[in-house]
């Protein structure tokens, strides 16, 4: 489905930018050659989007983090395992999410239920850009 907008994108794009030069193929004025670059441009890139947060970027990227943060604070502190009274691990997880370039947050519901500090939920990116489209993926979990 992606990868029919990105094709009918390029195809709007290109038969618009064709018409400024000098092949009147399928529009027949500047309006609607202009339109069609606007639109397929709103679509590759809607596209584009769909595409790049289907992958491992974002919120799966943000789960991978949160998974080698937690390998990584159990690893370090073997003894805590099972018992962790000092939230050792924890904060451990935390601070290499902090390092990683994410923030503690409860905003989300299923953070608020499990506030652990193994749930990728309670954490956001730093980066304006990526939170947006993290939010936006997490939204039905």
């Amino acid at each position: 489905m992606i990868l029919i907008f990105v094709f009918v994108a390029c195809l709007l794009t290109a038969f618009g930018g064709l018409y400024f030069l000098g092949a009147k193929l399928v529009f027949s004025n500047s309006l609607q050659a202009s339109l069609a670059i606007i639109i397929g441009l709103l679509l590759g890139a809607g596209g584009e989007a769909m595409l790049a947060g289907s992958s491992s970027s974002f919120y799966k990227a943000q789960q991978i983090q949160t998974s080698a943060c937690e390998l990584e604070g159990e690893s370090a502190h073997p003894q805590a395992r099972g018992r962790d009274t000092t939230h050792v691990i924890q904060d451990h997880i935390v601070g290499c999410m902090k390092a990683a370039g994410y923030h503690w947050t409860l905003a989300h519901r299923h953070c608020q239920e499990a506030p652990v500090s193994m749930n990728p939920l309670c954490y956001l990116p730093d980066e304006p850009f990526s939170r947006a489209v993290t939010l936006a993926q997490v939204v039905f979990e």
